[in-house]
């Protein structure tokens, strides 16, 4: 799972949409998800080495796309990621393009990575609350099934990923700092 850390993208994820994306995935997979977050990370793992190699051993990124997901270099580097994988991986012509990256649109759409901006995305921007309280909203049964058809793309996405391999390219949060962020946002 890649997200930026703020202070309503957390809680929702932990409050709504990890646990719904957990349990409908553990009732579609023939095995137990096993999904990363970090957050929760073992103590005295040191936590930029054991991201990366979570990263390098996960299949699929669901990605919580926001504004602040594209100034993070560490969420850029994630995606950049994949996104070698994916054309390390690509083949052409089959008309079988699935990517490796899921995306979800938590909010805005206009301030993205320009490249993101051509992506197809899950547009789960109106279920964006992240009080708890959420889940007692009509609303709520709407975002229930929409993460339901998330775990079924990514049980699709994860029959076509390419298994793991020890050479997965990994690109390095360092190089994303030297160029800054990609996102212009105006000033006011």
């Amino acid at each position: 799972m890649s997200y930026p850390r703020t202070p309503y993208v957390e809680p929702w994820l932990d409050n709504h949409f990890f646990p719904l994306l957990r349990d409908h995935l553990d009732a579609l997979l023939p095995d137990e998800p096993r999904i990363f977050l970090d957050r929760a990370q073992p103590v005295g793992v040191v936590w930029p080495d054991n991201i990366k190699t979570a990263l390098k051993h996960s299949r699929i990124m669901v990605a919580v796309w926001t504004p602040p997901y594209f100034r993070s270099h560490w969420c850029i580097a994630e995606w950049e990621s994949m996104l070698a994988r994916e054309q390390r991986y690509a083949r052409p012509g089959t008309g079988n393009q699935s990517s490796l990256v899921y995306p979800i649109k938590y909010s805005d759409g206009q301030n993205f990575d320009e490249r993101a901006q051509a992506i197809q995305v899950k547009d789960l921007s109106n279920f964006g609350y992240p009080l708890p309280n959420f889940r007692e909203a009509i609303a709520y049964i709407d975002f229930y099934n929409a993460v339901r058809d998330v775990a079924e793309d990514i049980q699709a996405r994860l029959a076509a990923a390419p298994e793991w391999e020890p050479d997965f390219p990994l690109i390095d949060v360092e190089p994303i700092v030297q160029k800054g962020p990609r996102v212009r946002l105006p000033r006011i």
